[in-house]
């Protein structure tokens, strides 16, 4: 398997600032926009993509080449996100900028849509993790199934029922809130 990003990351685990600054050109929006979507809050997510890249660095030595770059770093972001949101649900935060009225036109159109939005991603977010992590990879990320067995450690086919199930499960969430026409 050719990584081309092989190279880069042998001189970045030297300590070559020059070529990790080449991986985050090239994976930073993918990491800001899989960290987006995992927290739903966009300071937040350039928050967590600064601090994988920061992890990255230090931990540049433990990458061993066994899978590609990019499937190792998607494993750190999912990591790092899933650690996030478990130190925020224990925290029970509110976050008072998505509850201020704007005064501008549209108001209702947009607190309806993000309504909406919220309840779709609150559905997603009570699934079960697994579930939850191939869903957002395949169907947010982009990922192909077999990118997301590697990512996830594990087969494709379990990748394949896991997001059935997903699927399925948010059928079952979302189809009554669907006929009262909430979402």
């Amino acid at each position: 398997m050719h990584d081309p990003d092989a190279r880069l990351v042998e001189l970045t685990k030297d300590g070559d600032t020059d070529a990790f600054e080449e991986l985050v050109k090239r994976y930073q929006r993918q990491v800001l926009s899989t960290a987006y979507r995992y927290v739903g809050d966009a300071s937040a997510a350039e928050d967590l993509a600064q601090e994988v890249f920061i992890k990255v660095w230090e931990k540049a030595g433990a990458f061993k080449g066994r899978s590609r770059f990019s499937t190792w770093l998607y494993r750190i972001v999912v990591n790092h996100c899933l650690n996030y949101q478990d130190k925020r649900k224990r925290r029970r935060t509110v976050d008072l900028d998505e509850r201020i009225a704007d005064n501008a036109e549209g108001v209702q159109e947009r607190i309806e849509r993000n309504r909406k939005v919220q309840i779709v991603r609150d559905a997603v977010s009570r699934l079960p993790e697994r579930q939850r992590i191939a869903l957002i990879l395949s169907r947010f990320e982009g990922h192909s199934y077999a990118e997301i067995a590697r990512i996830m450690k594990t087969s494709l086919s379990s990748v394949e029922s896991l997001i059935f199930r997903a699927k399925d499960n948010l059928k079952k969430t979302l189809s009554p809130l669907r006929e009262k026409q909430i979402v």
